[in-house]
């Protein structure tokens, strides 16, 4: 006995909502599609609207399911296992291409995607016809450097390369459920961190000016980034109205809109503020501060941008190589830390998952010298 499945949600996206019912006297709440093995995730929806669409999905498929007596699901709807395969009949190909049809399905980023499509369509055009008709476990270390071989321009590009085919090849070996170490086998390569050089103070103000008139989205971007400690690619380029609140004081964003994966409130400085406050006041809650309606730009919009306006300032003398959007974000950590010398802070500031992340960071910027660390070294008294 069960009785008919509700919606439970309210008006913020910061609340997760649910579908409830009970099933022969047990209350049951399902925020995902995860028992019916469907790719249903209200809460991770960018607009109130695209939520509850997906709650109301996600209602009708358990009534069915609960209708048909096949809750929770005993096997999934459509994945990649259903298809048989075994370790002697399955090809090369047909195997490299159902791996990568199952991480396409996964929760993962556009970026990711688009890059394992990449080295799939590389390293298939690469094997030859006998290899991509073969087993995989025929497939060698040594074939595999030769194909990476290609990328050697630099360590990171490499090692990307690297890594994305790895991918593949460990999702491959969980489909016939036999290891496929070829690729840790293959040779490595030192990675040199490409470092966000920070602004020096005497830069920030030419260089917001230049943009303010010339690149009035950048400009935008560029104070969310300093002064609210946002990403630009993701977290500033995706706001839309409703993610601002007390006044456009604050900026509130659910754990599916930043990279930490947890709930986040950034402060707006008022110099932020002062040009937000005549673009909000235009908007309806779900469009974009950028482009004026619920679709934002492309994910490479601020890219071009930047790139346009960077070539102008650097023959300007504005600007110095190595200096990017990210590089507002690095000089407000820097411009932080050497204030407050509180890296917990910073972590929370910046949005990173684990203090691990933040001391990486600081790091990389350099901003622990030999005189601070002997500083904090402990001591002995004999």
């Amino acid at each position: 006995m069960f009785t008919e499945p509700k919606i439970v949600a309210s008006d913020n996206l910061e609340t997760r909502s649910y579908v409830t019912f009970y099933l022969d006297g047990k209350r049951i709440r399902e925020y995902n599609g995860k028992s019916l093995d469907l790719m249903l995730n209200p809460n991770r929806a960018p607009s109130i609207e695209e939520r509850n669409r997906l709650l109301r999905k996600l209602q009708f498929e358990l009534h069915k399911a609960l209708d048909n007596k096949c809750y929770p699901a005993t096997k999934a709807v459509v994945t990649v296992e259903q298809t048989p395969v075994n370790n002697t009949t399955v090809t090369t190909g047909e195997l490299l291409q159902s791996a990568l049809d199952k991480k396409l399905i996964g929760d993962l980023s556009k970026t990711y995607k688009r890059n394992l499509r990449n080295i799939h369509r590389q390293f298939t055009t690469f094997l030859s016809t006998s290899e991509l008709s073969g087993a995989i476990t025929e497939i060698s270390a040594i074939r595999i450097e030769e194909f990476l071989s290609r990328f050697k321009s630099s360590g990171t590009y490499y090692m990307d390369k690297r890594r994305d085919l790895g991918v593949l090849f460990s999702s491959a070996g969980k489909v016939i459920s036999h290891a496929l170490p070829a690729i840790k086998s293959t040779e490595r390569m030192r990675v040199k961190a490409t470092l966000h050089r920070s602004y020096e103070k005497e830069q920030l103000k030419p260089i917001l000016e230049f943009l303010k008139i010339n690149q009035p989205n950048v400009y935008l971007c560029c104070l969310l980034t300093y002064g609210s400690w946002l990403r630009p690619h993701e977290e500033v380029r995706l706001l839309t109205k409703r993610h601002f609140k007390k006044a456009n004081t604050e900026i509130h964003l659910s754990g599916s809109e930043n990279k930490g994966g947890k709930v986040r409130v950034v402060y707006v400085p008022e110099y932020t503020q002062s040009v937000l406050e005549p673009i909000l006041t235009k908007l309806k809650p779900d469009d974009n501060i950028f482009t004026g309606r619920s679709e934002p730009f492309n994910d490479a919009y601020f890219n071009t941008q930047w790139t346009r306006a960077w070539k102008k300032m650097y023959k300007q003398e504005l600007i110095y190589k190595k200096q990017t959007i990210y590089s507002f974000r690095h000089t407000a950590a820097v411009e932080v830390f050497r204030r407050t010398k509180d890296v917990y802070l910073l972590q929370k500031l910046l949005g990173h998952s684990t203090i691990m992340v933040t001391l990486k960071y600081l790091r990389n910027l350099g901003e622990f010298n030999s005189e601070e660390l002997k500083e904090a070294a402990p001591t002995l008294d004999f």
